[in-house]
């Protein structure tokens, strides 16, 4: 697949996501591209581990934005563990410490198994037939991430410049 098609796919994954799988996208994102500060700060390549550091760190501000839309006790309680995780990842870059990265993409792979059961149970869950007593949840249930990805044919306008390609 040529990279204006896997753009073009990765683009209409975006725009068609239910905010939960976009939360997982995002999730997955930070982890793909903290494990490749981890293998360049393994290398002793402070410098290679930069961008994909910085690019971590874009989707972890995404992320608590996201988080902080809405102010229920749910949110807060995500936007503190997501200040954390910036926390911790800012630490690691600036006392270029391995094992400090290692931690957040460690509670990142939690995070990122607890959002695929959320995905799979609301995938999963049967449609609610017309004649259900139970109204269903509300979609601002699930905090929907505040991004607006660059690819391929959207707007400056309307981009924060967050990429989801590696």
């Amino acid at each position: 697949m040529s990279t204006q098609q896997n753009s073009h796919y990765l683009e209409s994954r975006v725009l068609t996501a239910p905010p939960q799988r976009l939360q997982l996208m995002l999730v997955e994102g930070a982890i793909r591209f903290g494990r490749e500060a981890e293998t360049a700060m393994v290398r002793g390549e402070t410098q290679a581990a930069a961008t994909p550091l910085m690019r971590m760190f874009d989707i972890l501000a995404e992320m608590l934005a996201g988080a902080r839309e809405q102010k229920t006790e749910l949110n807060q309680k995500i936007a503190a563990f997501y200040t954390y995780l910036f926390r911790i990842v800012a630490e690691a870059k600036v006392n270029e410490d391995v094992e400090k990265l290692r931690a957040a993409l460690g509670l990142l792979e939690f995070e990122r198994q607890t959002w695929q059961l959320v995905c799979d149970k609301i995938g999963s869950a049967p449609a609610p037939s017309a004649s259900a007593t139970q109204a269903p949840a509300p979609r601002s249930a699930v905090p929907r991430p505040a991004i607006a990805p660059v690819l391929g044919g959207t707007s400056p306008s309307t981009s924060l410049g967050i990429s989801l390609e590696a």
